[in-house]
């Protein structure tokens, strides 16, 4: 544990990392049997958002900030591998030109 955080701040630390690792093995796998980079995005943001509605039901208290950190590490995660994946999907491939070694 972080000790200059309160608790509170640390279970929201928490639920943002829940979210993140969620949606980065949700997100790899759907885009292994698609290949669609936006189904990817979306299916990964729905099983993290998902997950955490049911651990808050499961609390005694529903606490829509936890639920707002999951989603956030969610989203995060899920904008990061969209713009990296679609920068490297506009490279054009390097082709070989014999002629510049002739």
């Amino acid at each position: 544990m972080i000790p200059f955080l309160s608790n509170a701040q640390q279970d929201k630390i928490k639920h943002f990392a829940a979210g993140a690792t969620i949606s980065t093995m949700y997100n790899f796998a759907t885009y292994d049997l698609t290949k669609n980079r936006k189904k990817a995005f979306w299916f990964s943001l729905g099983a993290s958002t998902l997950a955490g509605v049911g651990k808050e039901l499961s609390d005694d208290r529903f606490d829509t900030k936890d639920l707002a950190a999951t989603i956030a590490g969610s989203l995060t995660v899920n904008f990061t591998i969209y713009a990296i994946t679609k920068a490297k999907s506009k490279r054009k491939p390097k082709r070989f030109h014999s002629e510049m070694y002739e």
